[in-house]
């Protein structure tokens, strides 16, 4: 936890206390300050005393400010670090440190984890987070100094600009038009997309990628023993790099974290002598949400003591305070879920929290499979594929849609979307814009040929805008969250597969669920249902809370009819997910509230 900051400064003088008031402006991320200078480069990092995660590193001409958690330190320290019959240090920053001086910018793709780097030799600086994104970096390029940190507060602070909305950015969030290159909620400050380096020198700025997931997609062809055998290997590594010892498994019904309890709680009994926990929130009150008969099964399964509490938290709860938090709104995530479950997990005694978060990316993105499979004359798995799903009663027409993406020009498919009648669930609510609605599926932004390709991808694309508040709520709660599906190595190995490996049956997660039987109760993988929380959603549905918010606030959405809206919250009449676009709008007048006298 904690937060870094850094500065080149490229006419001005190098000022120690501007950096000093980065680290400040965010002091949920730690008290403890360590700042170094080298050349025109201050940098520096915050803190906590009772969980530091960062540390800075000088040699070689360079310096290194460190934050996060590097899970191959072991293995690059002694690539990297002399031995000298003494053991290598371990400190991340060190490690970086040797790699960058032995091995320059081709070093950052070998590191895993969980991070956020900056480097530098006091004329240059180079800066880059973990491969997923997970930890933030924001910066602002200036004639006279480069700013860079971990939250945008710090940068505003830093480069001494007013701080103020950006509404255009607002909207944008809303109507879901951001991509990677959309800016920070916060006027004049950029974030640095993932899997890039940021390099700055006294001239230019300039920004590429270091990891290309792509050039993966379907190079590996193993047979069904050697497939076993490297999915056991790679998920008993991701899961044993996240475990520190006073861990807990966010536990549900699914299958994504009985899969990470399966392989975390056998290597956390061997390491540290205790069985692995588990926590899960119950929801005795709405039976189609409540997954309480099956984590009792998978915790009684694995040996593991469970921990339960009644979801209680109130969806808009200290609204204004999170938005502030974590400078902007964060569409269809639930700060106040998450701070009462990391709450419960603190209270318990927990530190680090390992969820199933991530997986669908990994191994349930099969639209367009047999219209891949078509194209690149597959004819075996998809005569296959095309029976199972005849067998199941997909009709003939239907499948003929599914082939047909593969045939029909890119321009006619974006045309039909932008022309056809959204199904239901599909439509914005009545009070949106439907023209400003974002609409077209990103898929038909791509040629026919790279559809199946560009939704393996699809974890890669965009800002992260959750992932980011979440960041931010685990610094603040004191809990960290891992996320070992997201481990690097696994994503990779699933990248690789063919498609008709990694999708072998019309049964959503099919392949993963033939890989876990014998470690996860078959209830849980047998399971055809899939649970929804819009049971719970519509039970805590707050109309007079919403309506502080929303009617006839100060400012305006352009896009939204807020009479309509106003209309209907008088009335009490949203339903689930309009209530939903309506939390979202809320939370950008929370952080416009944050300016109105």
């Amino acid at each position: 936890m904690g937060s870094l900051a850094a500065v080149l400064f490229r006419s001005d003088p190098p000022d120690e206390a501007r950096v000093r008031s980065m680290l400040l402006a965010a002091p949920h991320r730690g008290s403890s300050l360590t700042l170094s200078r080298v050349g025109r480069v201050v940098l520096g990092i915050s803190d906590h005393v009772d969980r530091p995660e960062g540390d800075l590193a000088e040699g070689s001409g360079l310096a290194v400010a460190f934050t996060g958690s590097l899970d191959n330190a072991e293995p690059l320290a002694r690539e990297l670090l002399p031995a000298d019959g003494r053991a290598p240090e371990l400190s991340p920053a060190s490690v970086v440190l040797a790699g960058f001086a032995r091995q320059g910018e081709a070093m950052i793709p070998r590191l895993r984890g969980v991070y956020a780097v900056v480097i530098t030799d006091g004329e240059r600086m180079w800066a880059f987070r973990d491969h997923i994104g997970f930890r933030t970096l924001f910066h602002r390029d200036e004639a006279r100094s480069f700013y860079l940190a971990t939250e945008a507060k710090q940068v505003v602070a830093g480069a001494g600009i007013a701080k103020e909305p950006d509404v255009d950015v607002l909207g944008a969030i809303f109507f879901r038009e951001y991509d990677d290159d959309t800016p920070a909620a916060l006027r004049g400050v950029r974030r640095l997309p993932k899997a890039t380096i940021v390099r700055a020198d006294d001239g230019r700025t300039a920004v590429r990628r270091y990891w290309d997931p792509a050039s993966l997609i379907e190079t590996a062809d193993y047979g069904d023993d050697e497939l076993l055998e490297r999915f056991e290997a790679l998920m008993t590594q991701a899961t044993g790099r996240a475990l520190v010892g006073n861990d807990v498994v966010s536990l549900s019904g699914g299958i994504d974290s009985p899969a990470i309890a399966a392989f975390a709680a056998p290597q956390h009994l061997e390491r540290f002598q205790a069985p692995l926990s588990a926590l899960s929130a119950l929801y005795p009150d709405q039976p189609s949400v409540d997954e309480s008969t099956y984590v009792v099964e998978i915790a009684q399964a694995m040996g593991m003591p469970l921990h339960t509490y009644d979801r209680q938290a109130q969806p808009l709860s200290r609204l204004r305070e999170w938005t502030e938090l974590v400078d902007g709104p964060i569409p269809r995530l639930l700060l106040s879920d998450a701070e009462e479950h990391f709450t419960y997990a603190k209270k318990y005694g927990f530190r680090t929290m390992l969820t199933g978060e991530i997986a669908e990316f990994l191994v349930d993105m099969r639209r367009f499979l047999p219209a891949h499979l078509l194209r690149h004359g597959r004819f075996g798995p998809l005569f296959d594929h095309v029976r199972a799903q005849r067998s199941q009663g997909v009709r003939t027409v239907g499948i003929g849609r599914q082939l047909g993406v593969a045939l029909v020009p890119r321009a006619a498919q974006v045309l039909y979307v932008s022309v056809r009648p959204l199904p239901p669930g599909a439509r914005p609510p009545s009070w949106m814009d439907e023209r400003r609605f974002n609409r077209s599926s990103t898929e038909f932004a791509v040629p026919a040929s790279e559809r199946w390709r560009h939704q393996q991808l699809l974890g890669f694309f965009g800002p992260g805008l959750p992932l980011e508040a979440a960041e931010v709520a685990e610094d603040a709660s004191g809990v960290r969250l891992r996320r070992p599906w997201a481990d690097v190595d696994l994503w990779e190995f699933f990248l690789s597969l063919r498609a008709e490996t990694k999708y072998p049956t019309v049964q959503r997660k099919g392949l993963v669920r033939r890989l876990l039987r014998g470690r996860v109760p078959d209830v849980i993988l047998d399971r055809q249902d899939k649970t929804v929380f819009d049971e719970s959603i519509a039970a805590r549905i707050d109309h007079a809370e919403l309506g502080r918010w929303l009617i006839d606030p100060p400012q305006r959405i352009p896009g939204v009819d807020y009479e309509e809206l106003a209309e209907l919250l008088r009335a009490e009449r949203l339903d689930a997910a309009g209530y939903q676009w309506a939390r979202d709008l809320a939370q950008i007048h929370a952080f416009l509230s944050l300016w109105e006298r």
